[in-house]
């Protein structure tokens, strides 16, 4: 087990860019079939935070009095990330401007699944990342439909019943059930069990990961293979914006003197964004091709949070080591 947790974190960068590979071709020429993967996508999202919620011992959430500094850390880089998109989306072009509304769309909408399923990879704290994925979930609330006009002349649109669904289906339904389990099973689930098969589950949902990735890109290889240029443009500029974000929390997490677990789930946090939502809001709200700009930051998100992983990880864990 343990050289296959180390050949999957290894070679992550390798894994996402095959999947993008794959999912293209798959889109590009057997669409019909990839249209019927669609479904896959939510059951996927909720196994892979039931895997990375069993492990933790979720008595830890009363402690929340423990995690005000890092919420107001969170709160911080949420509130700045759309900032930060609208300033580096000005290097694209004016007659590509609908990409920098798409772009900036994509930066105010809270994490989704994938924000724990990389603090679970990592061996971070799982419970904090909870705590952020509900409390930027009720932000963006606010920032969506009242922050959005203020950088756009059109009226953005958020569905409240939407959002409750996904933080009842994503987030509450799977604690509940990995508690009843271990309270069911507590003679077998031992906290050294749990312990043991911790690093094996981080794997199992970054594989997971690959596999939502894959189908996300098959799902718009159409809108790739009509646009290239324009997701070019796109891409790199949601590479640099998720360049700054992950500049930015690091920066802000050694200012607080965050531990590595603590650390993670904020660094992450603007580097999992729940696109699928942007994907609605540029859809429903924006008459323009604003949507190119969200199937940009699709392309560019995963690929970001993983070669971040890959040359960073070594860094912050040295850090944290060095500074116990």
């Amino acid at each position: 087990m343990n050289n296959f947790n180390l050949t999957v974190r290894k070679y992550i960068l390798l894994w996402v860019f095959i999947a993008m590979v794959a999912g293209y071709l798959a889109g590009r020429y057997n669409p019909e079939r990839v249209v019927k993967l669609e479904f896959l996508l939510t059951p996927l999202a909720f196994l892979m935070i039931f895997i990375m919620v069993f492990p933790p011992n979720l008595s830890s959430l009363l402690k929340i009095k423990f995690y005000i500094y890092p919420l107001l850390v969170s709160f911080i880089l949420f509130i700045a990330s759309p900032l930060m998109a609208y300033t580096v989306s000005y290097i694209i072009p004016q007659k590509y401007n609908f990409l920098r509304t798409g772009i900036i769309i994509s930066s105010t909408v809270p994490p989704n699944a994938m924000l724990s399923a990389w603090t679970s990879f990592l061996e971070g704290d799982i419970i904090l990342t909870l705590i952020i994925q509900s409390f930027s979930s009720f932000i963006a609330l606010g920032i969506m439909p009242f922050g959005l006009p203020l950088l756009f002349e059109d009226t953005s649109y958020f569905s409240f019943r939407i959002l409750i669904t996904n933080i009842g289906f994503l987030i509450v339904i799977p604690i509940v059930l990995g508690g009843l389990i271990k309270l069911i099973f507590r003679n077998i689930f031992t906290i050294d069990v749990l312990k043991k098969i911790k690093p094996t589950l981080s794997s199992v949902s970054g594989i997971i990961e690959i596999f939502i990735i894959l189908i996300s890109v098959a799902l718009r290889a159409e809108i790739i293979k009509n646009n290239p240029v324009i997701i070019i443009w796109g891409v790199l500029t949601a590479y640099c914006y998720y360049a700054v974000c992950f500049i930015l929390a690091i920066f802000v997490s050694r200012l607080f003197n965050f531990p590595y677990e603590t650390a993670i789930p904020l660094i992450y946090q603007n580097g999992s964004k729940n696109l699928s939502v942007a994907m609605v809001v540029a859809i429903t709200s924006f008459k323009s091709q604003a949507v190119l700009g969200v199937a940009a930051s699709i392309l560019a998100q995963f690929p970001a949070s993983a070669f971040f992983y890959s040359i960073s990880i070594r860094y912050l864990r040295k850090k944290s080591i060095d500074n116990p």
